[in-house]
């Protein structure tokens, strides 16, 4: 598979909301419950450009010339809105569902990791928003759901970000409530 990460842009929003549309209504990895517009999508991706954090495609080349989004990942910050937490950012990772375990997350999360090394998060305290502040990247968080009622309980994603250095610092039960269960 000829394979690209390149910076998101705008063209690329409605392939984006289609990849994460899926996990919306299929998954317990994002926990919205509806449809998400294209609004919540091109929102994201504005907040994170506007604060300086990478937003990038997985963008999959054809033999026939054509080309398709197969995956997607940015940083955001972690409580934005505390100068305090300017240091750490949260991490977002997903791939097309035809697309998983052909190395498109592991693209990803590469050249995410190495552009957050090199990356100013430009950060706003709320009621402050006038003062910006300028933050090296110094903690990025994973943050994600675990479905008790899988066999393998969606620890293979854990288990993926544990292989690129993360480490599971906890776990908050039964907070999320979504297709019936918890």
């Amino acid at each position: 598979m000829a394979l690209r990460i390149r910076p998101a842009s705008q063209s690329d929003l409605a392939q984006i909301h289609s990849i994460y549309e899926y996990y919306v209504m299929n998954t317990v990895v994002a926990f919205l419950i509806n449809k998400p517009p294209i609004d919540y999508i091109k929102s994201r991706f504005e907040a994170t450009r506007e604060r300086g954090l990478p937003y990038l495609v997985a963008e999959h080349h054809g033999s026939d010339c054509t080309s398709q989004v197969v995956g997607y990942a940015y940083a955001s910050p972690f409580r934005g809105f505390m100068l305090g937490y300017g240091h750490s950012v949260e991490i977002t990772i997903f791939c097309h569902p035809d697309h998983i375990g052909q190395g498109v997350g592991n693209s990803l999360m590469m050249e995410l990791l190495r552009l957050l090394k090199e990356t100013k998060h430009v950060s706003r305290e709320l009621g402050h928003e006038d003062q910006p502040k300028e933050f090296d990247i110094k903690s990025v968080m994973a943050i994600m759901s675990v479905d008790d009622e899988r066999e393998d309980k969606g620890l293979g994603l854990r288990d993926w970000y544990v292989k690129w250095g993360f480490s599971e610092v906890g776990r908050l039960k039964k907070i999320g409530f979504k297709n019936g269960r918890w």
